[in-house]
């Protein structure tokens, strides 16, 4: 069939594409840039039929969209709890290298290969389809507009910030107009699908879009392993020699660090399980409030980390970064679930892996404009940067503030239904046509 066509080349091309990183020498960035392309290609494919069968599944079987949900996030935050424990060992100098490493990712792709060659994904042939409905065929030039539009901000955006060289205002302006021009699109050509399928849209680009998000923290902490590097004890007259150890920052090594990423994953699966278990039959809009407030709480944590409160309480560093991995990912995980099973329920038929990827597209989308909009708070705020880091406390505060932001959008965009409630099928009158799909709470769908 075109699917297990599809996934042996996405497969193959992810093998060849990781063994070359990894055996050939690679002089220019362009080459570089071009395998990882097809390297994370090969990952997004299956990625993108999972989606969309679980956003088929979820609308046929509202009750399990949460479960469905679970299932999928729980299974990617096991596996990577066991692929980040081992990524520090593997990145090592003493160990495979950056280079080795990427020839062992060659076996993701081979997950994905294998499976699609021997034919173990039973995908059967479907029977002929009837004549397709004129709405449904505007459904989907819609969905793929808006993909197409998302693809040309992003490729606009990045090629902005890799290659202009003018005054940072006019990178910010650019980013600020366009990703409001991608958002107004959105609302207005989705509408008539969806009005829950719009600004669920709008509100996953937002949300990540409002958060800034920057590699600050982790220039402050980290210890870079040099003989001579930032966290050495043992230095000459070198100002580059063991500033952060002179400064008592933290000094985590990429060992320790990545032992915390896998902590960090390990704890989003339990963030899983407990919506799953406690959460899943909350409302929307409940969740996402509540789940924004505590996500601002617990991101304070950063705040009296370089604040250095926990030094002051007698806590070692690597037992407060263990904390802050335990509790930020159950939290951040708990407020972004409905998110995702939102987003697989307002999906129409026939179009579920365009538009479930559209969707994420949009949450990767959201979060890349976070990290320039960090980048421009970095750039307005002055003096976080090393070794002094002077205003790095006041940053981290400002940044943890902007997650209350999105907390407005719940009300905007975010429809009153829960994961459980029925979905309502689009309107065939003009009138009812305006209104869309709706997320009718348990015992009212149906009643005008």
């Amino acid at each position: 069939s075109f699917v297990r066509r599809y996934m042996i080349v996405a497969g193959a091309t992810g093998v060849a594409a990781a063994a070359a990183l990894w055996l050939m020498p690679i002089a220019s960035w362009r080459p570089a840039a071009l395998l990882l392309v097809l390297a994370n290609w090969s990952i997004a494919s299956p990625d993108v039929m999972v989606d969309g069968t679980t956003a088929e599944k979820s609308r046929d079987h509202p009750h399990l969209a949460a479960d469905l949900q679970s299932l999928s996030w729980g299974s990617l935050y096991a596996c990577a709890t066991l692929a980040n424990l081992g990524v520090g060992y593997a990145v090592a100098p003493a160990g495979l290298g950056a280079r080795g490493t990427f020839g062992l990712c060659a076996v993701t792709s081979l997950a994905v290969l294998i499976p699609a060659a021997a034919g173990w994904l039973g995908d059967a042939p479907r029977p002929p389809r009837p004549a397709r409905d004129p709405r449904r065929n505007d459904d989907r030039r819609r969905v793929f507009g808006c993909a197409a539009a998302t693809c040309m901000c992003s490729v606009v955006i990045g090629s902005l910030e890799a290659f202009y060289t003018g005054p940072i205002a006019v990178v910010g302006s650019v980013t600020a107009a366009l990703g409001l021009g991608l958002a107004f699109l959105l609302w207005h050509a989705l509408k008539p699908i969806s009005r829950d399928l719009s600004g669920a849209a709008v509100y996953i680009f937002l949300v990540g879009a409002l958060q800034p998000s920057t590699e600050v923290l982790f220039a402050w902490y980290h210890d870079d392993g040099l003989k001579h590097g930032n966290c050495s004890r043992h230095c000459d007259d070198d100002d580059d020699c063991g500033w952060a150890h002179d400064r008592d920052y933290p000094c985590i090594e990429a060992s320790y660090y990545s032992q915390m990423r896998a902590v960090g994953r390990f704890f989003g699966l339990v963030g899983v399980v407990l919506y799953n278990a406690y959460f899943s039959d909350w409302k929307y809009r409940d969740v996402f409030v509540g789940g924004h407030c505590v996500l601002f709480l617990a991101n304070l944590l950063d705040y009296a980390w370089v604040r250095r409160a926990n030094v002051s309480l007698g806590i070692d560093d690597r037992l407060f970064l263990l904390g802050v991995e335990m509790i930020q990912p159950v939290v951040a995980r708990i407020a972004n679930m409905p998110t995702f099973v939102l987003a697989a329920k307002v999906c129409p038929p026939d179009v579920e892996a365009t538009l479930f990827a559209l969707l994420m597209g949009l949450a990767n989308f959201g979060a890349v404009l976070g990290v320039y909009n960090g980048v421009a708070l970095l750039y307005l705020f002055g003096g976080v940067d090393a070794p002094g880091f002077r205003r790095l406390p006041a940053f981290v505060f400002c940044r943890t503030l902007v997650y209350l932001a999105p907390i407005g959008l719940v009300f905007l965009f975010v429809p009153k239904g829960r994961p459980s409630d029925p979905v309502e099928g689009r309107a065939s009158s003009a009138e009812d046509d305006a209104e869309g799909l709706e997320l009718a709470p348990v015992g009212e769908a149906g009643v005008v």
